[in-house]
C-alpha cells in the first residue's frame, strides 16, 4: 500500500494530503488555476467526485475559488496553500552520512550553522521527509530581504553580489557557466546525500529566482536543474525569463 504524502501550509497550520487525487489536483494548481472541468480533463475523474475533494480541499484551506470573469457559472480553483515537504524512502547511507555530519559540528573550525543546516535537512530525510520545498521557500524569503539592498539591476551585477553574499557566509562557490542562457553552479564542501543534496539546491534556486523577480520586476523560472560530484556537492540550475 502506497502510504506517501505530502504536507502543506495553509492559514489554519499544516494538512497532511495522503489522497492521490488531492496531491494531484494540488500539484497541477501550482501551476495555474484551473475550472473544474480543467481538472476533470486532467485527472480522469467525474466532476462529482472532484467537487466532493475540492470542497474538503477548501474547508482545511488548501485551495480557494473564485468565479470566472468570462463565465459567472464557473468556478476558478487556485492554491491557497504552500508545499513544505514530501514523504520518502530512506536508506542506510543516509544513517551514515548524517552522523558523520554531525561529528563534523564538534571539529574546530566547523561553520557552526552551515553544519547544522545541513545535519537537519538529511536528519529529515534519514526519517522520511524529504524539505526540498521548505527550502526552497526559506530562500525565497531570504531573496526578498537580500533584493532590497541590491541596487544594480543589471543582471550581470546581481549575480556578481549574490557571488560575493555566498563567498562571505561560506555557503559555496557561485559560478556562472552561461548568462544565455543563465545557468548558475554552485559548489560545496560538503558531501551528502542526493536527495538532500537537491533540497541545499532548491533554496539556492528560491533565493536567486527571488532576487532577480524583486530587482528587475521580470519573471523567472527553473528551467532544469541537477546536482552531481562525487559527493553530490555541485548545483547547476538554469534560469529563465518567463515572457
Amino acid at each position: 500500500m502506497d502510504e506517501s504524502f505530502d504536507l502543506y501550509a495553509t492559514v489554519n497550520g499544516l494538512v497532511q494530503v495522503s489522497n492521490p487525487v488531492r496531491r494531484q489536483i494540488l500539484t497541477q494548481l501550482a501551476s495555474s488555476d484551473l475550472s473544474l472541468t480543467d481538472i476533470s480533463n486532467i485527472t480522469g475523474k467525474a466532476q462529482s467526485t472532484l467537487s466532493v475533494h475540492l470542497d474538503k480541499m477548501t474547508g482545511e484551506g488548501l485551495v480557494m475559488f473564485r468565479d470566472d470573469p468570462a463565465d459567472s457559472r464557473r468556478k476558478m480553483f487556485s492554491l491557497s496553500s504552500r508545499l513544505m515537504a514530501r514523504s520518502r524512502k530512506v536508506n542506510e547511507e543516509e544513517k551514515g552520512i548524517y552522523w558523520k555530519t554531525l561529528e563534523d559540528i564538534t571539529e574546530k573550525g566547523c561553520n557552526l550553522f552551515k553544519t547544522m543546516l545541513r545535519a537537519i535537512i538529511v536528519g529529515a530525510e534519514m526519517s522520511g521527509l524529504c524539505v526540498g520545498a521548505a527550502m526552497r521557500q526559506l530562500g525565497k524569503n531570504l531573496g526578498e530581504v537580500l533584493a532590497k539592498n541590491i541596487s544594480s539591476s543589471k543582471v550581470e551585477d546581481i549575480i556578481s553580489e549574490l557571488q560575493e553574499f555566498y563567498e562571505i557566509h561560506d555557503m559555496g562557490e557561485v559560478c556562472v557557466y552561461t548568462f544565455m542562457p543563465l545557468t548558475i553552479i554552485v559548489r560545496d564542501s560538503y558531501d551528502v546525500t542526493h536527495c538532500a543534496a537537491e533540497s541545499m539546491s532548491m533554496f539556492s534556486q528560491g533565493l536567486f529566482v527571488k532576487v532577480l523577480k524583486d530587482i528587475t520586476r521580470k519573471n523567472y523560472k527553473i528551467a532544469s536543474s541537477e546536482v552531481f560530484g562525487a559527493g553530490n556537492n555541485y548545483s547547476k540550475f538554469v534560469i529563465e525569463q518567463v515572457i
